[in-house]
């Protein structure tokens, strides 16, 4: 009987242990090192909840030092994407201002870890009403645009350690640098359900297509990423919101010298972003 007590003793301490929330500081002083240009160290989480707990201490950081968030990313929203690394998705994360770049941008790789480059879509928040849309028609009667986006995320784990679900929720999917293109209004779309599943995308590195992709490849559509975020009741959607709706297609890492571009068809109307990359 005492073994099975202490038995039952032991399971609720590992329990509660594997449950625990990070450390602030652990949390905090990563933010810090982040934007210091180090590595991330793996708070060594199990349970989501802890990881997007471990997130909001990381993230309060990043807004005391680079301004209140402009929209949020989610990321691994394709299957390619979650097949490379292995993490099951999606996920979200706050995007800041001083993360987002112009279109035709000459891009330094100065103070990333690990960058990637990726094909992804903007769209731009035009009603407050969004976070009651239930459906992709509602949706997309409260967005303003859609927009060309070239994602850099900088995949910044440590050396050694291999990405998980629960690492890459618990720094919000380590966004880095976007290259924002001019969009198209929704507005200017005959029917933006149907046209944004069939939009046609292709990433071409110095010159080369390297993927070919269509709207649906997000989620099974592009706005359903919205509705995901909607129901998770983390992030303030508002007028003039961006959110960045995920990666296409699988991706590689991003290198001084290139040169990388994404193309859009949609509804008939072309859209692009490129960027250059340098040390």
């Amino acid at each position: 009987m005492r073994a099975l007590i202490l038995g039952a003793v032991l399971a609720c301490c590992v329990t509660a242990a594997e449950a625990a929330c990070p450390d602030v500081s652990l949390m905090q002083n990563a933010a810090r090192g982040w934007i210091a240009g180090q590595r991330l160290p793996d708070p060594l989480l199990r349970r989501m909840d802890d990881a997007l707990c471990g997130y909001d201490s990381f993230r309060g950081v990043l807004e005391a030092e680079l301004g209140p968030p402009v929209g949020v990313k989610v990321g691994f929203a394709s299957d390619d994407e979650r097949r490379q690394f292995d993490v099951e998705g999606p996920l979200a994360g706050a995007i800041f201002a001083p993360m987002l770049v112009q279109d035709g941008a000459r891009l330094s790789l100065k103070g990333s870890r690990n960058p990637q480059f990726q094909a992804g879509l903007v769209v731009t928040v035009g009603a407050n009403s969004i976070m009651q849309a239930r459906s992709r028609e509602d949706v997309a009667a409260a967005l303003r645009d859609v927009r060309p986006y070239l994602e850099l995320p900088d995949f910044a784990y440590a050396r050694g350690v291999s990405p998980s679900t629960v690492l890459m929720a618990t720094y919000g999917g380590m966004p880095w640098r976007g290259v924002l293109g001019g969009g198209i209004a929704m507005s200017d779309l005959p029917d933006p359900v149907a046209d944004l599943e069939r939009m046609a995308v292709e990433l071409r590195l110095n010159g080369r297509i390297v993927a070919e992709a269509q709207g649906g490849m997000l989620m099974g559509h592009p706005l359903d990423a919205v509705l995901w975020l909607i129901e998770q009741r983390r992030f303030d959607l508002k007028r003039g919101s961006i959110i960045a709706l995920g990666s296409f297609a699988s991706f590689g890492p991003a290198t001084a010298g290139q040169r990388i571009e994404v193309d859009y068809s949609l509804a008939g109307k072309s859209m692009d972003v490129r960027v250059t990359l340098t040390p």
